[in-house]
């Protein structure tokens, strides 16, 4: 009998989710390092003009909606990827399901309409753009158009290899696109113009669906013939794998998720929100958009790495909880990946929030980047910081609603997702006039958080067995963490000497970020957070390990 006490299967769950998120956060931070190379030489070119106005939201309403697509497309695919993996089922490109070619003809007719008559597009999205910025914007917008239906293939071959837990490839991809883009800025952009990072954007968007493509083609290249014939003798365990994962009461059909409708309404409302902040920021003055866009981009630093990360990987394990036969069992696994998200997020965005002017002084603060845009930009950073803060549970329980396979999840989407709109639009039609793009950050900020009570309340009618009050308590000491943290680097802000170098604006923004990463985890042990508990027992556990093969 070994002395070794063997792991328990959701301490051992804990572990592997915490290195998948670490691999995909190594690689979404050299490819947001790269993002934010891309941001420096733009901002050294342009500052906060009106062709970087144009730029930005021709971005937007393609690239972004490319996004949206894969998010889309993985939200559909991804609760049947899962299921066919965890039941032992061999993946296809030959079985997918209609609807996607649905898909991929539907976006090829929206980006023949966008390139044909991409004006009618820019008036819907920025209303406020007229003369050069207008006519610039509807170029760049025509020729990134062909992102969309690429985005739809690249979204599918996606969803395979995070299902099989191939991150490095399903993540490492973007390096490669973004690396094309920082040499065309470096040596292209100044003789061709900004016209020359439109063109770049839809060349590398191809050229990272085909690597995406070679890398998931050894799983899905089976043709149907073989997998008749590798499924014959499997009949019977098959059904009792599929017995044992789905349970009573969930069926294998069930268990798909929520279906395209909700799917629809759950990335459109993300996007919408998005889109609807950049078409107000483009009624305000040159410059507005601009720094909307740098204030999104500095919070994808961190914030958006390790949002971005944790959705990545928990994804499919929160899709796999929500799938499990004991309903209390499923709320318990929703109320886990909340808080896990919601605790994390907390530290991270307050260390932005406060150090945003550092941050965009250092990054941005010189070139064309002048005083004005760097007053601009520090607002727009600390706004949507603060936005992420309740973006990433909610953002749990948008899934969990979606994946639940027990009630059909369209009624419940639809209410989050009308609801945090009006919502939005109310915050930004009295923020906006007043505030300008500064406004519109720190309105998203509010939007969310109410957006996210409406979501938990309605997570509580749907989920009988989620104990809201836990929660809340659960939620509380994490904001206490966070109040402790934000008071102790705000006082090191505030008495600190100015610095007036770029050396000595870094050496205060690592030392408040070290004063919030310190503080609330100090505060979180006094206050016996149950996730930092978990942390220590993985490491713990690690460091064990070890130890012991050095002592062998």
């Amino acid at each position: 009998m070994s002395g070794t006490a063997t792991p328990t299967p959701r301490r051992q769950a804990t572990a592997t989710l915490v290195r998948s998120t670490v691999v995909v956060a190594a690689i979404r931070g050299i490819d947001i390092g790269l993002s934010f190379l891309v941001s420096v030489l733009l901002a050294n070119r342009f500052g906060t003009s009106g062709q970087l106005d144009a730029f930005f939201l021709a971005r937007r309403t393609t690239v972004g909606f490319a996004d949206a697509i894969r998010k889309l497309v993985g939200h559909i695919v991804m609760p049947s990827v899962v299921s066919k993996i965890d039941r032992g089922e061999h993946l296809s490109i030959h079985g997918l399901p209609r609807r996607v070619y649905v898909f991929v003809a539907l976006f090829g007719l929206l980006t023949l309409v966008g390139t044909l008559v991409p004006s009618a597009l820019v008036s819907a999205f920025a209303p406020g753009f007229a003369g050069e910025r207008h006519d610039l914007t509807a170029r760049m917008m025509a020729i990134m158009m062909p992102l969309l239906p690429v985005a739809v293939i690249g979204s599918l071959l996606v969803a395979v290899l995070q299902a099989n837990r191939r991150y490095w490839l399903s993540e490492g991809t973007n390096i490669v696109q973004r690396a094309i883009l920082v040499f065309v800025l470096a040596v292209a952009i100044p003789p061709l113009g900004i016209i020359a990072g439109a063109w770049t954007m839809l060349v590398s968007g191809i050229v990272g669906t085909a690597i995406l493509f070679v890398g998931a083609w050894p799983i899905v290249r089976r043709r149907p013939e073989s997998l008749l014939e590798s499924q014959s003798g499997d009949d019977s365990e098959d059904g009792s794998q599929v017995g044992a994962q789905t349970g009573t009461g969930v069926s294998p059909a069930a268990a798909l998720g929520g279906g395209v409708a909700a799917a629809i309404v759950l990335n459109a409302y993300f996007q919408a929100c998005s889109l609807l902040d950049f078409a107000v920021a483009s009624t305000t003055p040159a410059g507005g958009v601009a720094a909307l866009e740098y204030g999104a981009r500095l919070v994808s630093l961190v914030p958006g790495l390790l949002m971005s990360s944790l959705n990545t990987v928990l994804q499919p394990e929160l899709v796999r909880a929500m799938q499990h036969p004991d309903p209390a069992e499923a709320s318990k696994g929703l109320a886990r990946f909340q808080r896990i998200a919601f605790f994390a997020q907390m530290p991270v965005s307050i260390g932005m929030m406060i150090g945003a002017q550092l941050m965009v002084t250092i990054l941005f603060g010189h070139g064309a980047f002048d005083a004005h845009s760097i007053a601009l930009a520090t607002g727009t950073t600390a706004g949507y910081a603060a936005a992420a803060i309740f973006l990433a549970p909610m953002g749990a329980i948008t899934l969990a609603i979606y994946a639940d396979p027990r009630a059909p999840s369209l009624r419940n989407l639809l209410v989050i997702a009308i609801g945090g709109l009006a919502i939005r639009a109310l915050m930004l039609a009295f923020a906006a006039p007043a505030y300008g793009a500064v406004g519109i950050a720190w309105a998203a900020a509010v939007s969310t958080l109410a957006a996210f009570a409406l979501a938990q309340f309605v997570a509580t009618r749907r989920f009988r067995e989620f104990d809201m009050i836990i929660q809340l308590v659960d939620f509380a000491r994490t904001a206490l963490c966070g109040a402790v943290a934000a008071a102790g680097a705000y006082a090191l802000w505030i008495f600190a000497p100015a610095p007036e170098t770029t050396i000595a604006r870094l050496l205060l923004l690592i030392a408040i970020g070290g004063v919030v990463v310190s503080l609330y985890i100090g505060a979180a042990i006094l206050l016996h957070v149950p996730e930092l508990a978990k942390a220590r027992a993985i490491l713990g556990g690690v460091a064990a390990r070890k130890f012991k093969r050095r002592a062998a």
